[in-house]
């Protein structure tokens, strides 16, 4: 496996449970109930909820299958169960504040012990990788190189050697027309540097600059995108039932969610637009032939992307100040949690629209 993407995998892990103080606040919460004026159903079933919504937002993050490729010698503390059995305890209406506190002290101190588990095996595996990655990483930002991991999850793409090459090679174009778009100088032909498995991470070097600019790009989709899962999910629903019926409102809704439809690929064309327009100032050299056609190609490939559930990573973002590393690296990864939250509460008939419109179809004449 290559070692960068361990080790954002890793850091997946010290940022959600770490360094968020989940795990210190749940000593606090064990110690918590120890004490008697606390062991009400109250304040109990408070510790519950909170626990509950940063489990559910682990999931949201994908922290689960990333735990699963890192953790070797302990089982990860996500395969527990725990979200159900907090669930379970908190509908249970006959349950007294005895048998709660009894099985929430149980559930605590499991999770506390499996978390503390994985930490002790996490902290191992970055002591040794650390000492190898810190010099390929400023070898890589001497050569002006960044790594990036494509993250296939649909099972169309992955399912057979002929879907997935056809992905690999769509991808293989667009990097190029996209560089094209944003500099003058040949670009180099991708070059893989691992294929992973499990939901497939394709890793690979990129220039640094154009892997700056197409991160941006890809978090432009996302937001939009999530931007319209959310109207579908909830906003949408509460609209229409306030329109009572009527027709000229529901004629106006339906014009809305067509046009915020169509603003997932657009958004992305005139983002690609600005950036190439931003970069033309720097370097008059660059291609200016047939540019509404390239930014659409590179729109189509990337909403075809996302629209699948598939993900994009960038492994090693330049070093800056810490903050704005942290912001670089994070930004991308909270945007897919929207995406996975949100995706998950949409009707099935609204998720087969998105793919309709925005999946590359075989006689596409973008397609490889």
């Amino acid at each position: 496996m290559n070692i960068e993407s361990l080790l954002s995998k890793i850091d997946l892990f010290e940022s959600l449970v770490i360094k968020s103080g989940f795990k210190r606040d749940l000593n606090d919460y064990y110690q918590a109930i120890q004490q008697s004026q606390n062991q009400n159903l109250t304040f109990m079933k408070d510790l519950s909820g909170r626990i509950k919504s940063k489990l559910v937002g682990f999931d949201n993050y994908g922290l689960s299958s990333e735990l699963k490729i890192v953790l070797k010698d302990t089982e990860p503390f996500t395969d527990f169960e725990t979200l159900s059995e907090l669930d379970a305890l908190d509908t249970d209406t006959e349950i007294d504040a005895e048998e709660y506190y009894s099985k929430l002290r149980q559930v605590l101190s499991r999770l506390i012990k499996y978390i503390g588990e994985n930490n002790e095996e996490i902290d191992a595996v970055m002591a040794v990788f650390k000492k190898y990655v810190s010099k390929d990483n400023e070898d890589k930002s001497d050569k002006g190189q960044a790594l990036i991991s494509l993250v296939f999850k649909d099972l169309k793409s992955t399912g057979s050697l002929k879907e997935f090459s056809k992905a690999l090679d769509r991808w293989n174009r667009v990097l190029i027309v996209y560089h094209t778009l944003l500099t003058s100088e040949s670009p180099e032909e991708v070059k893989l540097v691992e294929i992973q498995n499990g939901s497939i991470d394709v890793v690979f070097n990129i220039n640094l600059d154009i892997a700056l600019n197409l991160t941006e790009l890809i978090k432009i989709g996302l937001q939009v995108y999530g931007a319209y899962l959310i109207y579908k999910s909830k906003a949408a629903k509460e609209i229409i039932n306030s329109y009572m019926g009527n027709k000229k409102l529901l004629a106006q809704e339906r014009e809305r969610e067509k046009l915020m439809l169509d603003n997932i690929g657009e958004s992305i064309i005139n983002k690609a637009l600005e950036q190439h327009k931003s970069k033309l100032k720097i370097d008059k050299k660059i291609e200016k032939t047939s540019i509404q056609a390239k930014v659409k190609e590179v729109s189509s490939v990337i909403t075809d992307h996302i629209v699948k559930g598939n993900e994009l990573k960038l492994l090693t973002p330049p070093k800056t100040t810490e903050e704005e590393e942290a912001n670089i690296a994070n930004d991308l990864r909270e945007s897919t949690a929207i995406i996975r939250k949100t995706l998950r509460e949409i009707k099935q008939v609204d998720q087969q629209q998105l793919l309709d419109m925005y999946c590359i179809k075989d006689d596409d004449p973008i397609n490889l």
